[in-house]
């Protein structure tokens, strides 16, 4: 079963319409589904969740954290072409980096829940992606 097919999967056990973006490691988008009735916004969003999560190597949720005040990554929030909420997983293979994936469609809560369910799904089933 596929990366997607997991974030579908639970997506749909919680009546969720989401949009899931799966990038390589170079920030070049490979896969991409929006349900149906998914917000239109949550298409650009999950891309930049997808993206911030790569270009950082940090989940979204981490980078959150990071960019408040007196925080190391403080002057990152201003960057428009970061997405500083949950639902942006880095994937790893070991210590490389395969890419990242993001959801967009719900809360924050449930866009972490959808995209971390398909990140342990896989990682259950053929191999881990997430860092050693």
């Amino acid at each position: 079963m596929l990366l997607g097919e997991f974030a579908k999967q639970k997506a749909l056990e919680m009546n969720l319409p989401v949009v899931f973006c799966l990038m390589d490691a170079s920030g070049n988008q490979r896969y991409f589904f929006s349900m149906e009735n998914a917000l239109l916004v949550s298409s650009s969003v999950a891309v930049k969740k997808a993206w911030t999560a790569v270009a950082l190597k940090m989940t979204t949720q981490q980078l959150a954290q990071e960019i408040q005040p007196g925080k190391s990554l403080y002057t990152l929030q201003n960057d428009p072409s970061l997405c500083c909420f949950g639902g942006g997983i880095p994937l790893w293979k070991g210590n490389v980096l395969l890419g990242a994936l993001g959801v967009s469609g719900g809360s924050v809560e449930q866009d972490m829940t959808v995209a971390r369910y398909a990140v342990t799904q896989f990682s259950q089933r053929y191999y881990s992606l997430l860092p050693k």
